[in-house]
């Protein structure tokens, strides 16, 4: 009989997949979409602010928001909490466990949206953008965490994904919620006792007008898109009490019985059915494979072991892959475009706010659109093929929108409605780059590669890495986009565009294509042999399924006589 890697996944093999799988499986389904109200929080605080920063109200309260670099800064405050939080979290959620962790998150994230939507001064509005950004890391980290471990293993991949498509509707709404909000009042500040409001350009004058009060436009115009976020990530917080642990949480603190009713309850299958025993016992396999490498490389390195093995040269060139991916899907520039699309389309030649937001809300509903191509077919033709036409698509649209910026950039800047036409074509080519990214360098794609890179013992730490690398290189961008964009023009586009392009290359020459590969073909494409880490990894779990029963199972049926005479010696193991 055939050793089985995963007896459930072969079991689970022919059941539906897809959308038809997840109404299939009411309660995973509604459980994952209810954990993404997290990732719509993360989506929703990337686009809130760009729009914001446009808002005449917000100008006359925060002049000292206008300069380029401290916009920047501003901006990208969120990427450094972010980047702190999402480090911080991996600790916590294997302490706490996951749902506490994202509650601990929901905490930090009303702390910091509080200071943001009340403050009277820049201080508390800092503050309140890296405090918020700490708690948008967390759920960053956990909630595909918890989604993932919960999951079945036919919709895993579907389950997962719910993660992208929940933050590409944040910034929709987010993006929406302004572009409704800005007409509160009226478009225009009307600053009491100002006859004229703007400057020669034809931009808000806000260094004059500071201290004024605001005859048009409502504070609440901006107040209101901030402090909303609090009401979902509260709805979050309640209803956790309400859903289960992970299972996989539950075998690591060894608490198997608890484990196994969690596990009777998403599937909706008695305790004593062979599939929920089946893989109750491929978790604690995992689990008990995880502790055993853990165990055996702090025994014979030191607590830095596992760290060290990250940077043999087998593993070198798979970090590097993922930590250079990472960096090529920032330098896209599609965070530049989030974060600055206000101001981007405003540089086209249209000065009226309204446009520039309008414009900047169909960006927010074409990502939404465009993520879905990724996840129905990213088995079908590969991750590649993806990411390499996704990068030849944003090239090409970022080489027509510097040509056209670079061309008519003097007409535009004379403020008298000149060469609109061509305003429109480069708004054009910017949504296209959103949609070229959308089914491409987006989650579905580059963070499916990036978990499949890594060895089963060494995944976790490298995904750690190369998640780190994305928020470091997301807060270089959203602090030096708007300087680029003052002074460079349309170079900044010719920047892009040449990340763009050394991005598809990239991919090309150094990734392999990972669809269908098992870690051991893989291991040969990075210079591994035979004796090689995933080898070694392979061989470890055979010996640990076979303490356990799995070895040699073809299907659940087979396992009812294993499970009923192994399961007695290894639950008195655990207990033990």
């Amino acid at each position: 009989m055939a050793v089985s890697q995963s007896v459930v996944g072969r079991a689970n093999a022919e059941k539906a997949h897809g959308l038809m799988g997840m109404l299939k499986n009411p309660y995973v389904f509604l459980t994952c979409c209810f954990a993404s109200l997290g990732c719509i929080m993360y989506g929703y605080d990337q686009g809130v602010m760009g729009p914001i920063l446009v808002m005449e109200n917000f100008q006359n309260h925060f002049p000292y928001f206008e300069g380029s670099t401290i916009q920047g800064w501003l901006v990208s405050a969120l990427e450094l909490g972010a980047w702190l939080g999402a480090l911080i979290n991996g600790i916590l959620a294997d302490r706490i466990s996951r749902k506490y962790a994202m509650m601990v998150a929901v905490v930090i994230f009303t702390l910091g949206t509080g200071l943001q939507a009340g403050a009277q001064n820049p201080a508390y509005f800092f503050a309140g953008r890296i405090i918020g950004g700490v708690g948008i890391g967390m759920f960053s980290m956990v909630i595909p965490l918890y989604q993932a471990e919960i999951a079945p293993p036919e919709l895993r991949g579907s389950l997962v994904s719910l993660q992208q498509l929940s933050i590409t509707i944040g910034t929709a709404i987010s993006f929406w919620l302004d572009y409704g909000m800005q007409y509160v009042g009226g478009v225009h500040c009307n600053p009491e006792g100002i006859d004229n409001p703007f400057l020669k350009s034809g931009t808000y004058n806000a260094a004059q007008n500071h201290g004024h009060t605001c005859l048009g436009q409502k504070t609440i115009a901006w107040r209101l898109p901030l402090a909303l976020q609090i009401i979902p990530a509260w709805i979050l917080f309640f209803g956790m009490f309400w859903f289960p642990f992970s299972p996989r949480w539950l075998m690591m603190k060894h608490r198997d019985e608890e484990a196994l009713a969690t596990l009777s309850k998403l599937r909706r299958l008695p305790a004593a059915d062979p599939l929920i025993r089946a893989e109750f016992l491929e978790i604690k396999a995992a689990v008990m494979f995880d502790e055993e490498t853990e165990r055996d490389l702090v025994g014979s390195g030191g607590a830095f072991a596992p760290w060290k093995a990250l940077f043999a040269p087998n593993m070198l060139r798979r970090l590097l892959l993922g930590c250079g991916m990472m960096v090529f899907q920032q330098f896209t520039g599609i965070n530049a475009v989030l974060y600055y699309a206000p101001q981007i389309f405003s540089s086209f030649g249209f000065s009226s706010t309204t446009q520039t937001l309008l414009a900047t809300g169909v960006t927010g509903i074409l990502q939404i659109i465009f993520t879905l191509p990724s996840v129905l077919f990213l088995d079908k033709f590969g991750r590649k093929t993806f990411l390499i036409v996704g990068a030849i698509g944003m090239f090409c649209c970022h080489v027509v929108v510097a040509t056209v910026e670079g061309i008519y950039k003097p007409q535009w800047d004379l403020n008298e409605g000149l060469a609109k036409t061509q305003g429109w074509v480069a708004i054009a080519f910017i949504w296209l780059f959103a949609v070229n990214f959308a089914y491409s360098w987006v989650c579905p794609v580059a963070w499916v590669l990036a978990q499949e890179i890594f060895p089963n013992s060494q995944r976790s730490r490298g995904v750690a890495l190369v998640a780190s690398t994305n928020w470091l290189f997301n807060f270089i961008i959203g602090l030096t986009t708007k300087d680029m964009l003052d002074s460079m023009k349309y170079g900044t586009y010719i920047f892009f565009a040449i990340f763009s392009g050394l991005g598809g290359l990239f991919i090309w020459y150094f990734s392999p294509e990972t669809k269908d590969k098992t870690l051991e073909e893989l291991d040969v494409f990075f210079g591994g042999s035979e004796e090689s880490i995933a080898e070694a990894d392979r061989q470890r779990m055979q010996r640990i399924n076979e303490s356990l029963g799995l070895a040699g199972v073809e299907n659940v049926e087979d396992l009812k006589t294993a499970v009923t005479s192994e399961q007695v010696e290894f639950e008195s193991t655990t207990k033990a």
